[in-house]
């Protein structure tokens, strides 16, 4: 496929990126900004630039202390984490893993869920693969932002807007805009997916007065291999390892917010929780804005950390916006099962 690109200023839209190559590589050059963050006065401003990640042309947005790399050929984040540090999201090994005819990459991405719905507007299985796994345009844009825009879904008529950028305060900022361009009237919610490294332990919050047992629910039959334990009455962790296949919780939890933590550092996601019906629930006050899911194979484990947005009208010419963020935090300790991590994570997933 021919890269074709408009460039109305030195900041420009990148098309849809299907094929890579040196040459491509080279095409791209003139979008690169320093690599390096410019820093004023110890103030660091976010800095954008092509690199590649597992042979593919990416962007880098950093504010000098964090990074991300997007790769646009497959519209996921492929990487977050501290400068120099390790990368906290899953890749699948090279050209992906096939999972029933859906080709699973890894990285983080969004769906229009809930699922039980995918009968009605597209089958049940694959994902829509207009919105997961095909190529995305991207704009760099004023103020180190980037924005990703997805094809138009043939089967919802929906399309997916996520701009990207460092805030003040160090986190990455992820707004997901989902536009309904065509077709008739739908209901859906707005699902973001991160498929990340297997940590030692995730910590969800938890709603006290759920009507569920334990005050979370199983989507599947328990997993004795992942060992749940509520640490404190609002806070379920769920220390995990590479065994067991796949299990999936949700929580009707009061905040929309998780946290995996390895080796000391959480990484924390959060989003606003809006009144309305969230997926998945068994009743009206009892849907998901957190769900978590963990792949145990031993060859290729990853863990799924969501959060949902409320489920939403969708008519021509509405659209709907669901703005995440991440952050790192260094703990007080690397045990995963001491007070201190317990009471350090609580105050992270509960603030405001």
């Amino acid at each position: 496929m021919p890269f074709n690109r408009t460039k109305p200023h030195h900041f420009g839209i990148v098309r849809p990126l299907a094929l890579f190559g040196t040459t491509l590589l080279a095409t791209m050059a003139s979008f690169a900004v320093p690599d390096s963050p410019l820093c004023v006065d110890g103030q660091c401003k976010p800095m954008i630039s092509v690199v590649k990640h597992l042979d593919q042309e990416a962007f880098r947005i950093t504010d000098g202390k964090t990074e991300a790399v997007i790769v646009p050929a497959i519209g996921r984040i492929m990487s977050y984490g501290k400068v120099g540090g390790p990368n906290l999201i899953w890749n699948a090994p090279k050209g992906g893993i096939d999972t029933y005819g859906w080709t699973n990459y890894g990285g983080d991405k969004n769906w229009l869920g809930p699922q039980n719905s995918w009968t009605v507007w597209s089958g049940a299985w694959p994902p829509d693969k207009a919105i997961d796994g095909s190529p995305y345009e991207i704009e760099v844009i004023t103020g180190g932002k980037l924005r990703l825009t997805s094809p138009l879904s043939a089967s919802t008529g929906i399309r997916f807007i996520r701009t990207l950028y460092f805030d003040a305060s160090g986190d990455l900022v992820i707004e997901q805009t989902a536009k309904k361009e065509k077709g008739p009237k739908i209901k859906g919610s707005i699902w973001n997916i991160t498929q990340a490294t297997l940590g030692d332990a995730v910590f969800l919050p938890l709603n006290e007065n759920s009507p569920y047992k334990n005050n979370f629910y199983y989507f599947y039959p328990s997993n004795t291999s992942q060992k749940t334990e509520a640490v404190k009455q609002n806070l379920l962790k769920v220390q995990l390892v590479a065994e067991g296949g796949g299990w999936k919780i949700g929580v009707d939890s009061p905040v929309s917010s998780l946290a995996s933590v390895k080796d000391g550092v959480a990484f924390v996601q959060k989003t606003a929780k809006p009144k309305g019906i969230y997926p998945d629930g068994a009743g009206e006050n009892a849907g998901f804005p957190v769900e978590f899911y963990i792949w145990g194979n031993k060859e290729t484990p990853y863990t799924e950390l969501e959060l949902l947005g409320p489920l939403r009208d969708f008519s021509v010419g509405t659209q709907w916006t669901h703005t995440l963020r991440w952050s790192l935090h260094d703990l007080p300790s690397k045990d995963v099962n001491s007070k201190e991590v317990a009471d350090a994570v609580q105050g992270l997933l509960m603030e405001k």
